[in-house]
C-alpha cells in the first residue's frame, strides 16, 4: 500500500441530487466520494435541505470541489435556511439555532422570560429580512452568515469520523501524530490499510487505537477493549467476519432511548420497550409512545398535563443525542478524554461524554491561544445548564440581560458528573 496507489479515482458521469453536478465530469477520490455518500446519510430532512440549498447558491465560496463540499457538511451554521419569511419569531429562532447549535429552554419555549426571548428572537429574526441579502433557491431562501467561518475539518486525505450504519459493530479512531482516522468494523482489511496509508503510518503498532461506539454484546465487550492496548485490529476484524464473537440479529439499542428511559425513570414514570419505541405510562393510566426521533403517539383523550412533562424530556433528550451523534471528538491534546464537540464560538466550546451507566456529562471549556487544549471546565448532568453556561462563556448572551424569575430561589451550581459517579 502506499499513497500513489492509495484510493481508486474515476470520472463521475452522473449523480444524485442534481445540487452534486458540479464534480460532473471530473475525477474524484471514490474513497472521498463514498465518503460524502456517508456525511449525507447522517443529515437529518433540516441539514440535507440546507446542506443542498447552500450548494446551490453563490454564498457558497469555495472552487466546489470533493473536497469544499465534505468541508461544508460540517459547516452548514455558516448558512440559515429561511422555508418561511411570515413568522419573525421563528425566523429569529431559526437564525439563532443554526448559528450558536443550540437554544435554551427559556429562548425556545418562551417559558422562563417570555417577553425576553420573544423581543430578541423578533429581532433578530427582522435584522436578518432586512440585511436583503437573502438568496433565493428551490428550498427557500438562504443567508450567507459571514462572520462565521468557513473551517477545513476535512483535509483532503484523512477522513474523520462519520454517522456508521447500524448493523455497524464498532467505530475505531485510528491516530498517528496529529491526525487521526475512523474505520467501521465490520470492514474489509483494506480499508484499515488505507487509513494506515492515509495517517502515514507503516504498521498500526505505531498507532493508537481508540475503540468508539460498540453495540451492547455483553459476552465480547472486555475482548473489543483489549484491542486498545493490543492494537489487534486485524485480528478483531477477522473474528468478526468469522463469527468468532456472537452478534444478536437485532439492531442495538439506540442512545436516544437509553437515555430517554434513564431520564424518564428519573422522574418516576413506569416506563417499558415495544419494539423502536418507548413507552410510558402516565399518571392517570394513559400510555405515550416516544418513537426514535423524539415524536409522542399520544392516545385519544389524554390531558395535556398528563403528557407536557414527557414532551419535554423526550424533546430536549432527542436534541442533545442527535447532536452528540454527528459530533466529532473533541481535537486537543489535553484532559479532554472521549468528549464530543457539540458546539464552539469564540474559543469556547461545549461539549459531551456519553456513559451506558451514567448517561451524558455535558461541559463548556475555554480553548487554549493555539486550539490544542482545554481548560477550566465547568461540567453538568442537565444539557439546559449547560448550553445557558455556554452562551454566557462564548458572550454569545449578555449575562447581566438574564433576569431570573425567583431571586430568592437561584439555581445551584449543578451537580457534576464525576460527584454522581
Amino acid at each position: 500500500m502506499n499513497t500513489e496507489h492509495l484510493a481508486p479515482v474515476g470520472i463521475v458521469t452522473e449523480i444524485e441530487p442534481s445540487e452534486l453536478s458540479m464534480i460532473k465530469d471530473r475525477e474524484v477520490s471514490l474513497d472521498a466520494l463514498n465518503y460524502l455518500g456517508k456525511r449525507m446519510d447522517g443529515m437529518d430532512k433540516r441539514d440535507r435541505k440546507q446542506f443542498l440549498a447552500a450548494l446551490s447558491c453563490a454564498g457558497f465560496e469555495a472552487d466546489r470541489g470533493l473536497k469544499d463540499i465534505i468541508n461544508l457538511t460540517y459547516n452548514l451554521a455558516r448558512f440559515t435556511l429561511i422555508e418561511d419569511a411570515d413568522n419573525v419569531v421563528r425566523v429569529g429562532r431559526t437564525h439563532m439555532l443554526n448559528i450558536r447549535g443550540g437554544l435554551s429552554e427559556s429562548e425556545y419555549n418562551n417559558s422562563k422570560w417570555p417577553h425576553y426571548a420573544t423581543q430578541n428572537a423578533a429581532e433578530e429574526g427582522m435584522k436578518l429580512l432586512e440585511s436583503g441579502s437573502g438568496i433565493d433557491t428551490e428550498y427557500g431562501k438562504i443567508y450567507v452568515n459571514k462572520d462565521v467561518p468557513f473551517e477545513q475539518v476535512y483535509n483532503g486525505t484523512t477522513f474523520p469520523a462519520y454517522w456508521c450504519e447500524a448493523d455497524s459493530v464498532a467505530g475505531v479512531i485510528i491516530g498517528y501524530g496529529d491526525l487521526t482516522e475512523f474505520v467501521e468494523l465490520l470492514c474489509e482489511d483494506i480499508s484499515i490499510r488505507k487509513a494506515l496509508c492515509r495517517l502515514g503510518a507503516d504498521i498500526i503498532n505505531d498507532c493508537s487505537i481508540e475503540i468508539d461506539d460498540i453495540q451492547d454484546i455483553d459476552e465480547c465487550m472486555e475482548k473489543i477493549r483489549e484491542v486498545e492496548k493490543t492494537k489487534d485490529l486485524f485480528g478483531l476484524n477477522t473474528l468478526l467476519k468469522n463469527g468468532g464473537i456472537h452478534i444478536t440479529a437485532e439492531p442495538p439499542e439506540s442512545i436516544f432511548s437509553k437515555e430517554v428511559t434513564r431520564r424518564l425513570s428519573e422522574n418516576s414514570f413506569t416506563v417499558s420497550k415495544a419494539d423502536d419505541s418507548v413507552k410510558v405510562l402516565t399518571n392517570d393510566g394513559f400510555e405515550v409512545k416516544i418513537s426514535e426521533n423524539g415524536m409522542l403517539c399520544i392516545p385519544s383523550g389524554c390531558p395535556f398535563e398528563s403528557y407536557s412533562q414527557i414532551e419535554k424530556i423526550a424533546s430536549e433528550t432527542s436534541e442533545y443525542c442527535s447532536a452528540y451523534e454527528k459530533a466529532t471528538l473533541l481535537n486537543v491534546d489535553s484532559n479532554a478524554g472521549k468528549y464530543r464537540c457539540l458546539a464552539e464560538f469564540n474559543n469556547t466550546v461545549l461539549a459531551a461524554k456519553y456513559q451506558n451507566e451514567y448517561g451524558f456529562e455535558f461541559v463548556t471549556w475555554e480553548k487554549g491561544y493555539y486550539g490544542k487544549s482545554v481548560f477550566y471546565g465547568n461540567y453538568y448532568g442537565d444539557y439546559t445548564a449547560a448550553k445557558e453556561n455556554f452562551a454566557v462563556r462564548s458572550g454569545l448572551i449578555n449575562e447581566d440581560r438574564i433576569v431570573k424569575n425567583d431571586l430568592k430561589n437561584e439555581p445551584t451550581e449543578p451537580e457534576s458528573f464525576q460527584d454522581r459517579c
